[in-house]
């Protein structure tokens, strides 16, 4: 079930029930949690917040992020040309690198070393300036959905944004070697804030793809995450909630298709990988071990009763981390 759109997540010191909401919550004031805790405050030592924006077109797979994990803001970059088969990647690690009062929406300014998202007018406009030049530019529209799910203990809540098939363009200069370009409605936009279990597990899909009777399609899933409330499917831009997923995997899972299907039925698809980002970061107080293939999919999709086949582009994810 999708509930009507809400404006705020957190009203007289309650968040909204948990559940999946339509389009963006575009309020989501967190200070009430934020400035509790003994010696630091929770907006420090729980609460996460970060926006990644992928793009899964023909021509590129490619992505941005900006995270405010507390103690530790991290950004990073990519890109990779399905045509020379060349991948570039990026980042940037720093202590406290968000002032304590940081307490972001979606439309915030989020500026990290070389790296700068914001959004002017309802468009996004992300920017890398490093070992390569990045520019993407959004559109903002209203086929997103809002999950507010439970976390554990007395941590009150974890709140997602998604939006798959939105419009994008992308320019990459690639230290005046290459250039590379894709525009069309192959960008995916995942922000989140709240307060996730301190270990936290995931395994996670997004993609965007085309049916044989050339309807879009697009896809997020999780598993063991969120209380796998955030898996949807988007047919022309009209989302449908799906069931829980099972992901089948084997190492190494950069070079080994990966197998995915809903339980009710919906979605059956593998994943073949073109290459994948990777972290394996063990400091004293955070761990973050990822594994992040990317590359084409192909599968089928139940729509509207009737079994199509589909192709696409996407990435995968296997996650653990202690923050």
């Amino acid at each position: 079930m999708i509930f009507p759109k809400q404006t705020t997540l957190i009203t007289n010191g309650s968040h909204l029930p948990f559940g999946v909401y339509d389009d963006l919550i575009s309020d989501v004031d967190t200070h009430l949690w934020d400035k509790k805790g003994f010696i630091l405050n929770k907006r420090r030592t729980e609460r996460k917040t970060w926006i990644f924006f992928g793009v899964y077109s023909p021509e590129l797979i490619c992505g941005m992020a900006i995270v405010d994990a507390g103690l530790v803001a991290t950004a990073f970059s990519y890109f990779y040309s399905f045509k020379d088969s060349v991948f570039e990647q990026d980042k940037i690690t720093l202590p406290f690198g968000f002032s304590s009062s940081f307490n972001p929406n979606l439309d915030s300014e989020w500026k990290l070393g070389n790296y700068n998202i914001k959004t002017v007018n309802g468009k996004m406009f992300l920017q890398y300036l490093g070992k390569y030049k990045m520019y993407m530019e959004a559109e903002h529209t209203p086929y997103g959905a809002s999950i507010v799910a439970p976390s554990e203990g007395d941590r009150p809540f974890n709140f997602t944004f998604k939006n798959l098939g939105v419009p994008v363009k992308v320019q990459i200069n690639n230290g005046g070697v290459n250039t590379y370009a894709t525009s069309g409605k192959y960008g995916s936009i995942d922000f989140t804030k709240g307060y996730p279990p301190r270990e936290t597990f995931w395994n996670w899909l997004s993609f965007i793809g085309i049916t044989e009777s050339q309807k879009s399609i697009a896809v997020n899933l999780v598993d063991r995450f969120n209380g796998n409330m955030e898996n949807i499917l988007w047919v022309d831009g009209k989302k449908t909630i799906l069931s829980p997923a099972v992901f089948t995997k084997q190492q190494p899972y950069d070079k080994t298709d990966w197998l995915v299907e809903t339980k009710d039925g919906i979605l059956n698809c593998h994943l073949s990988p073109r290459g994948a980002r990777s972290e394996n970061l063990n400091a004293l107080l955070m761990k973050s071990n990822f594994i992040q293939p990317f590359g084409t999919l192909d599968g089928t999709v139940i729509i509207d009763g009737k079994q199509e086949q589909f192709t696409a582009f996407g990435v995968i994810e296997d996650h653990h981390a202690v923050w």
